[in-house]
């Protein structure tokens, strides 16, 4: 299945983790049908880039994901867009 992906706002970010670098946030939009807000786009130190869907904080201060992608293809759909934009308006993350 192909679906389309529309990234809705991105919010550039860049902040060095411990094994990472945040490059933003973004809002997207699959199919028309559903709006993820909050995914996070990282780059490891090795340059390989990936994302993180939203989550929140438990009581017991582990992270949980609030949205969760069942399908690996959807995911690397997603990766894949926002990657792209990214490289498109600032460059090579």
């Amino acid at each position: 299945m192909d679906w389309k992906v529309e990234i809705k706002k991105f919010y550039p970010f860049m902040l060095k983790l411990k094994n990472a670098t945040l490059l933003g946030y973004a809002d997207v939009v699959i199919d028309n049908l559903i709006e993820i807000r909050g995914i996070k786009l990282l780059k490891k130190d090795n340059g390989s880039v990936f994302i993180l869907p939203p989550s929140v904080q438990t009581k017991g201060g582990n992270f949980t994901e609030v949205v969760k992608f069942v399908n690996l293809k959807l995911r690397e759909k997603v990766r894949k867009t926002l990657s792209e934009y990214y490289k498109e308006n600032y460059g090579n993350p």
